[in-house]
């Protein structure tokens, strides 16, 4: 294994190298990176086991990414913009969480209703998976690279190659298609809204 000095190389040279496939030149990265992207998240989050694992996942995409990402402004700049989608993401999760908890403990009566409450909720999920395997192929892709693989705009479209914004198109016409068929279900309705910024 080739070891690199970290001083030798810039963000940019050691970009290209892992885009080639280079584990020294992510090796390397992470080490430079992985502090400043803890510090900045923990100010907000407040949380070591949280923060470790968002700023984790921004280091999985940009290893499995990285043959397709585009940055067009400096790597660092790109990460945190990563960061701040991980912490927005978070965010809306958890405000999400909350509205179906305070639901429950509005309306329900007793453990009997939470638990049924709870499997309402297990329904709801089901029928969301459902409704976005029904969906037609191209929304299909579109919106799981989105939302399962976290993949934005621009890296769908050069994913897909196709033009970015045929992709925002197809995720507004996927968002519009679950809307109307989980329009009697209430908290997965308010789920794909929310996800429509």
């Amino acid at each position: 294994m080739v070891q690199f000095p970290d001083s030798i190389y810039t963000d940019e040279e050691l970009l290209t190298l892992l885009q080639q496939g280079s584990r020294d030149s992510f090796e390397i990265l992470y080490k430079k990176y992985w502090k400043q992207l803890f510090n900045s998240a923990y100010k907000r989050l407040q949380s070591r086991e949280i923060v470790e694992e968002l700023v984790q996942d921004i280091f999985v995409d940009l290893w499995s990414k990285r043959e397709i990402m585009q940055i067009n402004s400096s790597l660092q700049a790109y990460l945190f913009t990563a960061l701040r989608y991980k912490l927005f993401s978070y965010f809306r999760s958890q405000l999400i969480r909350k509205r179906h908890v305070d639901y429950i403990l509005h309306h329900s009566e007793g453990y009997e209703n939470f638990v049924e409450d709870q499997l309402y909720y297990e329904e709801l999920a089901h029928a969301l998976e459902k409704s976005v395997g029904n969906l037609p192929e191209k929304y299909r892709t579109v919106y799981r690279l989105s939302r399962n693989e976290n993949f934005t705009y621009k890296e769908i479209a050069a994913h897909l190659n196709i033009p970015i914004d045929t992709v925002e198109k197809q995720m507004v016409k996927a968002l519009k298609l679950l809307r109307i068929q989980l329009k009697d279900y209430v908290w997965v309705a308010v789920l794909c809204a929310g996800l429509s910024n």
